[in-house]
């Protein structure tokens, strides 16, 4: 130890201790020279030496311990906070202790001791004591426990055991617990009190938060050496941040709130621009609104219209009820006059049927007498039917006789004896009728009174007509005439003894000359019979044939004929009772039909009032169906457009035209109101979207009530009559925004150019510097890439035009707060955030170029190492010379051959070197080191807990023993002191 320390007022970081901590049950370390820990792995030789990170930073607690200790296994992952504080404060026997040659502070060296706090707060607390480790070792480790020298726990150690001891035992013992408080006793800078420097580790220039935040990044540098690592950038940047205070030119702006105002004035720019474009839909929305506004009793003139319609209908509908049964009573007595005309006509078809009936009879009847008449006309008018029939008869006979003669030939014989027998009688009648015309004078008639021959006449003609060819003497004459007297006339005839004669009129009487003509005819036809029998039997076989068909042909005419004669009488008098009938029918058939034709003439003016008063209820039926349809019509629009089908709340109009075209009108107009609502309200919703209009509540919805929309039509309205105005308004904006653009911008300049002074200054304390084989160095200090375009871009940017920033800068600057402000918030742009690393060239012994290819990692932690120094210096208060511990861990990794110039430069700058490594290292290395500790080489039998037993409290192996000499180094510069 150099004599002149007072002179340099030394601050040395001396020895460290962990008690149940970190793996092992005690350790002690002496930090003044150095040295590397050797021992198994994972036995926590690291874990140990990153413990007196805790020591150095004024930290409370283990939350968020990845930022404030980076503690990581060899991976580089980091442990939780949770891990961290169980690591090294597993109990509440765990201490962590740091002794510390403070010359500014007092003669004897002081401790710093770590112990567990509150393990849900996951806090730690120091304890400060001017008392030396020796004084208090006691309070931790018992040398005299167990038999093998090793030494075991204190039992009952406690943090409240050791606090009453150094309360008991030192003035000066101090608790402190807040971060302010704790950075103010280990960075203390007021070299001449010495109270406040007592447990000073670091003297700081200033304690600030900048210095501060500094001097952490190079601790975490002095406990990282890792080429890899990003501790180097951390450190320059906090030491470049460190002197934005002294120069008052700190960045300390709301880059993410310029950006939103930016973009909201290009918001507000492309807004204004596309509301400015939307004025043709805006012209389209006061077409529609205007339209809206012209239908807008639409619906109350429709339930107007349905209202009155309904009024129509009730009466149009009591008024067809009325004519409708006008119409039935006159249909009713069409039906009744049309069934009375059919009974007629059923009377007609029954008269028409009995008609036909007696028209065949009569047509039946009148063939007969016709064929009868035929018969009749063969003979004189003068003969009567039964004189025809009887010839007939006659006639008929004879020819069935001689048909019988002629088949019969027995018959022949005995007709031909009868005939003979007759033509003789007929011969004697013939005689006497001829004897009486020679003596007509003696006929009964000539010589009886007229009168008593008429009676005698009725009584048996052919007496009245007798001649007794003598005159009649005058007895027989009065006999006669008193026999007819006993007749008594009457209108008819005469009765005799109450039998009815018929008269007989002189007319009547048959002459002799006609009896003897007839006498005559019958002799020649019997004459003629009998020639005709005899001429039978001269006849030939085939002949008797021939004769015997005429004669069947001729008895079936004549027996025809004599039906016919027979019937003649009865035949006229049905004729003509039938033709009497016909006359009868004819009769009531022309009353009926005169009746028919009386009827129909009623039922056609029936009719004809029928056909009107149907057309009349047709018409009214049509017109009342018109007015049902357009009720119908009417509504489904109300439905539709969910509006009161009854009871409506209108005022009537009585002039107001029920029709077709009125209705189409006013649907019409409903439809355009809607049409017209619709578009209003789809238009506003696409201002809405377009975010002209602001949103709210009620504007968003697929119904807007009429109120809403009228204030939203109105806000749109007013915005874009003051369009021109607005725009005005923003062009300020626009300039207003650039002065406050042109003061970031110095201030980003001015961040660049510290960063590049700083580069400078480093570059300057690298001059002259030789480091092994370099004889030059030079850093070069990067910058975030993203910084550095928005830095160069505002080179291009004029902040003095009244438009805003280019895309360009925008877009910069987006992408710098993006990586600067991740968050979206208003912070403190730091150098941490600016700087992206530190890259180093050099030139080497024997070459006058810079070094092309890239360094080893040995000489890139040595310029590390260098640059650590003159970081330190520059947080250090310059009146002061600190040893500090500096780790490189599993230093046997690192080539030997650095070594030699690494551990005696980095000794003079006030760096003590301490590594560990496994039982594998080489003993080249752990020569080069000077002293080791084999931390695993021994372990006690009574632990404070059984997982942690390693317990090292001897002095480290040396290849030459200098541990003594630093103890009377430091006594002789100080003297004996009383404790």
């Amino acid at each position: 130890m150099q004599n002149d320390a007072i002179d340099n007022l030394l601050i040395s970081i001396s020895r460290f201790v962990a008690v149940d901590s970190a793996g092992v049950a005690i350790t002690e370390i002496d930090l003044r020279e150095g040295g590397i820990l050797i021992g198994g792995g994972n036995i926590g030789k690291t874990s140990l030496l990153n413990a007196i990170r805790l020591f150095l930073l004024p930290e409370e607690n283990f939350k968020n311990s990845k930022k404030k200790f980076g503690f990581a296994d060899k991976e580089g992952k980091f442990y939780s906070d949770d891990e961290s504080f169980e690591h090294y404060f597993p109990s509440n026997s765990s201490f962590l202790i740091l002794e510390c040659d403070n010359y500014l502070g007092g003669p004897l060296p002081h401790c710093q001791i770590l112990y567990r706090g509150s393990a849900e707060k996951l806090d730690y607390r120091r304890m400060f004591t001017s008392l030396r480790y020796g004084q208090i070792r006691h309070l931790f480790w018992n040398d005299n426990s167990g038999d093998d020298g090793i030494g075991g726990r204190v039992d009952g150690l406690s943090p409240a055991k050791v606090q009453a001891f150094l309360k008991r035992e030192d003035k000066y013992f101090k608790t402190l617990m807040r971060a302010t408080a704790i950075k103010e006793v280990i960075y203390a800078n007021q070299l001449l009190d010495i109270d406040a420097m007592r447990f000073c580790l670091f003297p700081l220039k200033e304690t600030d938060d900048a210095n501060v935040g500094a001097f952490r990044a190079l601790v975490r540098l002095l406990f990282d050496m890792k080429t890899g690592s990003d501790t180097v950038r951390l450190a320059v940047a906090n030491i470049i941040e460190s002197q934005k205070k002294e120069r008052k030119d700190t960045l300390n702006f709301d880059i993410d709130a310029f950006i939103e105002h930016n973009n909201n004035l290009s918001r507000s720019e492309r807004l204004l621009k596309h509301i400015h474009s939307l004025k043709p839909n805006f012209d389209k929305l006061v077409a529609s609104y205007e339209s809206l506004i012209l239908n807008k009793s639409a619906e109350d003139d429709l339930m107007q219209y349905a209202m009155m319609l309904q009024d129509r209908i009730s009466k149009e509908h009591a008024d067809l009820g009325i004519e409708d049964t006008l119409r039935q009573s006159i249909e009713g007595r069409v039906k009744t006059l049309n069934h009375d005309i059919l009974q007629i006509q059923k009377k007609q078809q029954e008269l028409h049927g009995s008609r036909n009936q007696l028209e065949r009879l009569q047509k039946q009847l009148d063939d007969k007498l016709q064929k009868t008449q035929l018969v009749i006309n063969q003979y004189n008018e003068s003969e009567t039917i039964e004189f025809i029939i009887a010839g007939h008869r006659e006639h008929l006979a004879d020819k069935q006789q001689e048909l019988e003669f002629k088949q019969d030939v027995q018959k022949r014989q005995d007709e031909l004896s009868n005939l003979n027998k007759e033509i003789t009688q007929l011969k004697e009648q013939e005689l006497r009728y001829q004897t009486s015309i020679d003596n007509q004078q003696y006929k009964l008639f000539n010589q009886l009174a007229e009168s008593v021959w008429l009676k005698f006449a009725a009584i048996n003609i052919e007496v009245a007509e007798a001649n007794p060819n003598r005159e009649l003497i005058p007895s027989e004459v009065e006999k006669i005439t008193a026999f007819t007297d006993l007749m008594v006339s009457h209108q008819d005839g005469f009765d005799l003894f109450g039998v009815k004669l018929n008269a007989i009129t002189v007319d009547q009487r048959e002459s002799d000359q006609i009896r003897l003509n007839k006498v005559r005819e019958q002799l020649q036809i019997k004459q003629r019979q009998a020639n005709n029998i005899i001429a039978i039997d001269k006849e030939s076989r085939i002949e008797q044939i021939r004769t015997i068909s005429t004669l069947t042909t001729e008895i079936k005419r004549t027996e025809a004929e004599i039906e016919l004669l027979m019937t003649f009488t009865s035949c006229r008098q049905q004729l003509k009772e039938v033709c009497s009938e016909l006359e009868i029918l004819e009769n009531k058939q022309q009353k009926l039909i005169q009746q028919q034709q009386s009827q129909q003439q009623v039922v056609n003016e029936e009719k004809q009032k029928l056909a009107l008063q149907q057309e009349k209820v047709m018409q009214l039926n049509l017109h009342f169906s018109q007015l049902k349809e357009y009720q119908s019509s009417a509504h489904s629009l109300l439905e539709a457009h969910n509006l009161p089908t009854r009871n409506f709340s209108v005022m009537p109009n009585l002039t107001l035209a029920l029709t077709e075209e009125v209705l189409l009108k006013y649907s019409d107009n409903l439809r355009k109101k809607y049409a017209s609502r619709t578009a209003v309200t789809e238009k506003i919703h696409d201002f809405v979207r377009e975010q002209v209009l602001e949103n709210d509540d009620k504007i968003m919805h697929s119904f807007v009530a009429d109120d809403v929309l009228a204030h939203a039509f109105g806000q749109l309205q007013s915005r874009y009559q003051g369009l021109d105005d607005e725009f005005d308004i923003l062009r300020k904006h626009f300039i207003e925004h650039k002065h406050s653009i042109h003061s970031i911008i110095n201030e980003l300049k001015n961040n660049r150019e510290m960063v590049r002074q700083f580069e400078q200054s480093i570059n300057r304390a690298f001059s002259g510097v030789s480091i092994n084989d370099l004889i030059q160095v030079e850093a070069s200090i990067k910058v975030e890439p993203r910084f550095n375009d928005l830095v160069a871009e505002i080179e291009h940017l004029d902040a003095h035009s009244d438009q805003k920033a280019s895309e360009q800068f925008i877009e910069r600057l987006k992408a710098f707060s993006q990586k600067f402000f991740p968050d979206g918030k208003a912070a403190l742009l730091t150098m941490e955030q600016i700087v992206s690393g530190v890259a180093y060239r050099v030139k080497k012994q024997g070459q006058n170029g810079w070094e092309s290819k890239s360094q080893s990692t040995s000489t890139i932690m040595l310029i590390n190492l260098k640059l650590v120094e003159i970081l330190l210096g520059r947080l250090r208060n310059s009146a002061c010379t600190t040893h500090f511990p500096l780790i490189i861990d599993e230093g046997a990794s690192v080539d030997s051959s650095q070594f030699d110039w690494l551990l005696p430069n980095l000794k003079q700058a006030g760096f003590r070197v301490l590594s560990a490594s496994t039982n594998s290292a080489s003993s080249e290395i752990i020569f080069k080191f000077g002293q080791h500790f084999r931390l695993d080489a021994m372990r006690t039998a009574t632990p404070y807990h059984p997982a942690r037993t390693i317990a090292f409290t001897g002095m480290p192996d040396c290849f030459y023993s200098k541990g003594s000499l630093l103890d009377r180094e430091q006594l002789d510069m100080f003297g004996e002191t009383d404790e």
